[in-house]
C-alpha cells in the first residue's frame, strides 16, 4: 500500500505558506483589524500611562507599545484566557501573532507584563471617569455615536452577575465585612490580607446564591452597543444605579419590573423626560389583568434584547473575575464591556456593508 507523501516542507517559502493558511482557516479576532482602527485610543493610553511625559534620557528598558498591549487584553478578554494562558497562545498561534502585529521570533509580553500592564491602565491617572478602563470605554463609545452606529431608539436597562472566588470567611468576619470593616488579620498590607476580596458581597436571586459584583449596563435598543455602565458589589439592587445609567438623552427606557416604583418613574418622566415602557410589576390584592399582561408582552419583545447582551458576554468569560477588590472587578467589567463593543462594531459594519 502505497501512502501520500507528506511533502518536502522545511524551507521558508513552505513556512510561510503554511502561516497564511493557519491565519485563513482561524479568522477569529483578525476580523477585528479590518474593521478598528486601533490608533484611536493611542493618545489617551499614553496620557494614562504617563507614556508622553517619559524621559527617554534616563534610560531602561523601553515598555512594548500601548496599543499592541490594549490589543493583548482585547485577545485575552475575546477568548477568555489567563494571563499565563494569554502568553502561551501569543507565543503558540500565527493568528495570535498577525493579530498583534508581531512575527515569529519578535518579543512577546510575558504573564507579568500583562497584569503589570493592566493594573498600570486600571489605575490611570486624572478625572474619575478620563482615566482606565472606563475613559477607554468612553473613548470608543464617542467613535461609535461619530459613525452613526447608536440608533438613541430606546435603551435597555439591567444587570448581571459576575461571580468571584467565594471567600472561606467565619460569620464574624462576613458580619465585619458586610458591615464596611476589615476583620483582624485582614490587613492590605498582609499576605492573607492581600487575598481577602472585602468588596464582594453575597446576594440571593431565583433561589440561587451570588457572590461577586454586578455589571449594571444600558444598551441600545437598536444596535445592542453598550452605551454607559456601573460595577457595583452584588448585594447592589439594580434600581439603585438607574441615575447612573439613564440621562435625558435617553429617548425610551426598557426595563423589567426590578426597575418598577413612583420614585423611578418620576426621575425618568420628569427629570429625563424619557418615555417609560418598564415591565408592569404585580403587587398583592392588584395582579395584572389581561391588558397589562399584553402591554407586558410587547415590552419584553424589545427588553429582551438585553439578554443578548449579556449572554454574549458570558460567551467570553465576562461573567467571573479574576482579581481581589472592586477596582480590579470593575476593570475586568469596562474591559469586558469595551472588547463587546468592539465585537459587536464589526458585525454592524460587516451587515452595513455587505
Amino acid at each position: 500500500m502505497k501512502y501520500r507523501d507528506k511533502g518536502a516542507g522545511g524551507d521558508l517559502f513552505s513556512f510561510i505558506e503554511h502561516r497564511e493558511k493557519v491565519v485563513a482557516l482561524n479568522l477569529g479576532i483578525c476580523k477585528l483589524n479590518d474593521v478598528i482602527d486601533w490608533e484611536i485610543f493611542r493618545p489617551r493610553l499614553e496620557k494614562v500611562l504617563g507614556y508622553s511625559d517619559r524621559d527617554p534620557r534616563k534610560g531602561g528598558r523601553p515598555p512594548f507599545d500601548p496599543v499592541m498591549m490594549l490589543k493583548v487584553l482585547v485577545l485575552q478578554k475575546y477568548h477568555g484566557l489567563s494571563d499565563h494562558a494569554t502568553e502561551t497562545q501569543i507565543a503558540d498561534r500565527f493568528s495570535f501573532l498577525r493579530f498583534l502585529g508581531l512575527s515569529p521570533g519578535d518579543d512577546i509580553p510575558d504573564e507579568n507584563t500583562i497584569w503589570d500592564f493592566r493594573e498600570a491602565l486600571a489605575s490611570g491617572h486624572g478625572a474619575e471617569r478620563d482615566c482606565g478602563f472606563e475613559g477607554l470605554f468612553d473613548e470608543f463609545l464617542g467613535h461609535l455615536e461619530a459613525a452613526g452606529m447608536v440608533g438613541h431608539e430606546g435603551s435597555l436597562v439591567d444587570a448581571t452577575f459576575v461571580e468571584a472566588p467565594r471567600q472561606r470567611n467565619s460569620r464574624e468576619e462576613n458580619q465585619q465585612i458586610k458591615e464596611g470593616r476589615r476583620p483582624k488579620g485582614f490587613e492590605p498590607d498582609t499576605a492573607k490580607g492581600r487575598q481577602k476580596d472585602c468588596d464582594a458581597r453575597w446576594t440571593k436571586k431565583g433561589g440561587q446564591n451570588h457572590y461577586g459584583y454586578k455589571n449594571h449596563a444600558k444598551v441600545d435598543a437598536k444596535s445592542k452597543l453598550i452605551t454607559r455602565y456601573k460595577a457595583t458589589p452584588a448585594s447592589v439592587h439594580d434600581s439603585q444605579m438607574i441615575k447612573d445609567l439613564v440621562d435625558e438623552k435617553d429617548n425610551a427606557l426598557f426595563a423589567d419590573s426590578a426597575y418598577a416604583g413612583e420614585e423611578i418613574e418620576t426621575y425618568i418622566l420628569e427629570t429625563c423626560d424619557c418615555e417609560d415602557f418598564i415591565q408592569l410589576r404585580p403587587y398583592r390584592n392588584r395582579p395584572l389583568n389581561e391588558e397589562d399582561k399584553q402591554t407586558n408582552k410587547l415590552r419584553s419583545r424589545i427588553r429582551c434584547r438585553v439578554e443578548h447582551v449579556f449572554g454574549r458576554l458570558e460567551h467570553m468569560g465576562a461573567n467571573n473575575v479574576r482579581g481581589i477588590g472592586l477596582k480590579r472587578a470593575a476593570a475586568q467589567i469596562g474591559l469586558a464591556n469595551l472588547v463587546y463593543n468592539i465585537d459587536r462594531f464589526v458585525l454592524l459594519r460587516r451587515n452595513q456593508l455587505s
